[in-house]
């Protein structure tokens, strides 16, 4: 909201890079990566014969990585269960235990468009309704989703 305020009274439109400087919301965004990402893993074939903590993976086998295995281990987050955007603030993204759109040269060129989206949903949700969700449980495994599908009761902010 303030930097719609801040934008409206210089006369300046929004534009596509503003969405970057609400670092919290970014925080939020990458969070909710973290722990319920579309995607769940990627597939691999070995070019050649690979040994990876003491595997042999043969040349022509295909490997799952499950980046669920990465975003929830406790090596890599503290309490990897509890949503927590706060543990972005001070955080390297670019190491390789949050992988959400990929890596490498198959990074998702879609990255920066679907991080632009959550953010505009994020901004409508937030400054034009009023939400309470049910409390519900998790669901982890094979894929992210809610025990009970999340009941949520949303409403116009402004309407009675």
């Amino acid at each position: 909201m303030k930097l719609k305020s801040l934008k409206a009274q210089q006369g300046e439109p929004m534009c596509w890079s503003d969405y970057l400087s609400l670092p919290f919301t970014q925080t939020v965004i990458t969070e909710t990566l973290r722990m319920g990402n579309i995607i769940i893993g990627v597939m691999r074939k070995a070019m050649k014969d690979i040994e990876i903590k003491g595997y042999l993976i043969p040349k022509g086998w295909c490997a799952f990585a499950y980046f669920r295995s990465v975003h929830l281990d406790e090596n890599n987050y503290e309490w990897p269960y509890q949503f927590n955007p706060w543990r972005w603030q001070d955080k390297d993204m670019s190491n390789s235990s949050f992988t959400p759109f990929g890596g490498g040269q198959r990074l998702c060129p879609g990255l920066d468009l679907a991080r632009l989206e959550a953010s505009i949903f994020l901004h409508h949700f937030v400054t034009q309704f009023r939400w309470v969700a049910e409390d519900d449980t998790i669901v982890n495994f094979p894929t992210v989703r809610m025990k009970r599908r999340m009941p949520i009761w949303v409403k116009r902010r402004g309407e009675n």
